[in-house]
């Protein structure tokens, strides 16, 4: 049994994974969005999961904007904490910086990740593997055939991660703010304008929530007005995020 958490910047998650089915344990929201109230929100959570006696697998999925992607050569080449600090404006802290290699791709997801996460985590499961949600994704996505020009799309409340695979490489990574389900039909758009994607592709979009999936819904019905989508194959899929998870324990 594999005991799954998901990290955002308005929600603390816990769910459960039994084969191929993924139920929720228990959500908190984080209203205090300090440093202490994130700490607090995932106490509760923690309360709530109870022991983790049973699961014989751990994992946390972290959903933060600030990150970036690097190939091999140059995070061999730099400190961390330096490249990453290339793409925020605000100073990191060196203890804050964490990154995942992947090997598939030849390169470095390097992200800010807080102290309060693993603070909290680590003492209740030693074990578990904290990535980034995109660190997920890209993982996933040397699954199968590499042809299909495959798109995922994951809808937090506020802000989406949204990654492209093209002729077999990641042409496309990045989380975006939004306010409603056409600011990311704009994002989308733009992206497969600027790469040229006018042929067969497929688009899954992603993530759990009452809200969110009436965000997925109205959104593909709009990307199915535009002609610019028309050759995409659409599919909501919710959880499935949540599974890539598997690929990382």
């Amino acid at each position: 049994m594999h005991l799954i958490f998901e990290i955002t910047p308005n929600n603390v998650a816990a769910f459960e994974k039994l084969g191929e089915s993924i139920s929720e344990i228990a959500r908190v929201g984080c209203v205090k969005k300090t440093e202490e109230g994130y700490r607090e929100s995932m106490q509760e959570l923690l309360e709530k999961v109870g022991s983790t006696a049973k699961y014989e697998y751990f994992s946390c999925s972290y959903f933060g904007k600030e990150f970036c992607l690097v190939p091999n050569t140059l995070f061999s080449s730099s400190s961390p904490e330096s490249l990453l600090q290339f793409t925020v404006q605000r100073e990191l802290l060196k203890n804050n910086v964490e990154y995942n290699r992947l090997p598939e791709w030849g390169s470095v997801i390097i992200y800010e990740l807080p102290m309060w996460i693993k603070s909290t985590l680590i003492p209740k499961a030693p074990r578990i593997v904290i990535n980034h949600e995109i660190t997920h994704v890209l993982r996933h996505l040397t699954l199968g055939s590499l042809v299909p020009l495959r798109c995922h799309l994951i809808i937090h409340e506020e802000e989406f991660t949204f990654v492209i695979r093209k002729d077999g490489n990641i042409v496309h990574t990045s989380i975006q703010e939004y306010q409603n389900e056409e600011d990311i039909v704009y994002h989308l758009a733009t992206c497969f304008t600027q790469l040229d994607i006018t042929s067969k592709s497929e688009l899954f979009i992603h993530g759990l929530g009452t809200q969110i999936n009436e965000k997925q819904e109205k959104l593909v019905t709009l990307l199915k007005k535009i002609n610019l989508f028309s050759q995409a194959k659409i599919e909501i899929q919710p959880s499935n995020h949540l599974h890539f998870q598997k690929l990382c324990v």
